[in-house]
Parts: C-alpha cells; structure tokens; sequence
C-alpha cells in the first residue's frame, strides 16, 4: 500500500498540470461592455439614405398616444358676447381695484356704435402721496379683423398714443383722486359724453366734471374735445337767482345719463345735493343741448327719459 502511494504522488509532481487560472482572464465582477448604440442621424440628407435601405413593408409608423389627463376640473374655451355699455343709464361705473397693487389700472375698451373706434381710460396710483390720475384715449380699431377680434386683440403699447383728456397728471397733492370714464357714445358715433370724478381717496367725490369728444373720421387731427364747465355755472345760477339758494355751499354732484335717444345733440343729467346726513336730495332733471350751448331745466322731478345707449363692451361668458 505505502508502495502505491509513493508511485501516485511520483506521477502527480512529475506532470506539467496546474490547478491554478488566471483572474486578469476571468473576474466575474468586471462590468460589461456597453453595447454601442446605433448612430442617430442628424441631417435630413442622413435620414433620406438610411430611409431608402429600409424595405417599403418594413417600414413602421409609431402612434403616440396621448396622455391621460389628471385635471379634476375642466374649463372650457371662452366665449365673448357683445353688452350695452351704458346700461342701466348712467350707473355704468369703473372697477378699479387693483390700482393701489399693481400701481395701475386698465379698464375695458367701449367700441363704438359701428365697431371703427374704441374708447378706454388708464389710471395710475401713486403711493408717496396717496394720489390717483388718469387718462382718457379714442383710437382706431383694426377692421380687418372681426369685431370680437378687434377688441381682443387690440394693443395700447402697439403703438405711441395720445390722450384726449389728462387728470391730475400735471402735479401730484395728497390724497387726490381724478377718475375719467366714458358715459356713452352717441347713436352716430361722432361725439363721446366723458366724466371726470374729483375728489378726496379718503373722503370720496365731490364733483363731476362734464367733457364732450367730438370725433372726425375723415381726418382724425380735426378731432377736439370741450370740458363743459358752463354746466355747473348755469346750474348753481339758476338755484341763487330764482330759487335763493347757494348750493355751491352744499355739496353737491350731477349724474349724467347719457345721450337722448330722441335727440341725439341732447345730453341728460340729474343734480342731487347732499344734506348733513348725507342724503341725496334730488335737484331736478337738467339737458345740455350741444348745438345751442345752452343748459335747459327740463324737470324738477324724476322724470322716466329715454336714453339711447350705444356703446359696446366685450363680456366673457361660459355658453
């Protein structure tokens, strides 16, 4: 036995055999190599010759399928709709809320009876002394377009633009408020009836001033605009003079209607004063005839007038 042993462990030292590999050859943890990717073609010269090497059947066109939305709400495209402006007559008044945020405001367009010009006002706040102003333009719509279109799609700083009216731009004092906004156009769309409210941005308003924008198509230099300050002089003359009263004293305010549907050249207005309470105390309905200049009594109670109200304002609604 011990014989056989020597001879096995002779044979095994004396073969050129090794147990032993070699681990630069073989390392089960060595990363792969990456594949290499096809090149992407990147000219559209590249494309049309890889293109032709594809056989015609071969060719597949991937559908992409669009994402299902998560939205848990849905709102639907707007829609506009064309509203009277000046109704009811003469309680049309301006939001200007945002001015004290964003340190401006720009309210609405009001187009004209005939969809050819819009009107618009632009106020601006001023902080340092509390003191908001503001700016009244007439400008030329685009008539290529649709109506909808035209108010939609107008600019301001399209272009430079020129106010009709200024308030309280010149100079800045405390607390002073200056807010110009349309009445009405009239029926023919040549004039446009304009206030402007003055008063305190802590007090409220203390007057009403009148202005009358008469617009020429033809030639749009021709174009003018009178403040009808004759308004509130021949008012508070008529009260001293033949009713003895001072109501310069009082304060007092005049609400204009708009333009008469039977007159076109007539503009409405009714004058209240304020007591001590504060309560309005109705002074009679009074007109301006544009043609004459004149300033009329026409009632001293409240009289159911026929206004005419024909400027339009773009409103969005849901159907």
């Amino acid at each position: 036995m011990r014989i056989v042993q020597i001879i096995v462990l002779s044979l095994i030292f004396s073969t050129n055999f090794c147990f032993a590999f070699d681990i630069k050859k073989y390392n089960p943890f060595k990363k792969k190599e990456p594949v290499p990717k096809a090149k992407m073609v990147e000219t559209k010269e590249e494309w049309l010759i890889e293109a032709e090497n594809i056989p015609l059947e071969e060719r597949k066109v991937e559908t992409i399928k669009e994402p299902v939305s998560d939205k848990k709400y849905y709102y639907p495209p707007a829609k506009y709709i064309f509203g009277k402006y000046n109704y009811p007559p003469g309680k049309r008044e301006l939001n200007i809320e945002d001015v004290k945020k964003n340190l401006y405001s720009y309210p609405y367009l009001v187009a004209s009876p005939n969809f050819k010009y819009a009107a618009y006002p632009r106020y601006y706040f001023y902080p340092e002394v509390n003191q908001i102003s503001s700016e009244f333009y007439v400008e030329k719509l685009d008539t290529s377009k649709s109506k909808q279109k035209r108010i939609l799609e107008y600019a301001h700083s399209q272009e430079t633009r020129n106010p009709i009216i200024k308030a309280g731009m010149k100079e800045k004092y405390t607390n002073l408020f200056n807010g110009l906004s349309l009445v009405d156009w009239s029926k023919d769309g040549r004039k446009l009836l304009i206030k402007e409210k003055v008063g305190s941005t802590f007090n409220g308003i203390y007057r009403t001033y009148l202005y009358l924008h008469f617009l020429d198509e033809n030639n749009i230099e021709n174009s003018y605009t009178l403040k009808l300050t004759g308004l509130n002089d021949a008012i508070e003359e008529y009260f001293n003079d033949y009713e003895s009263k001072q109501i310069v004293k009082y304060q007092y305010d005049i609400e204009p209607l708009g333009f008469s549907a039977e007159n076109d050249n007539l503009i409405i207005i009714l004058c209240y004063v304020y007591n001590k309470e504060g309560k309005k105390i109705f002074m009679g309905s009074w007109g301006y005839d544009i043609e004459t200049n004149k300033v009329l009594l026409l009632s001293k109670t409240k009289s159911n007038f026929s206004i005419s109200t024909n400027g339009l304002i773009l409103k969005k609604v849901l159907d």
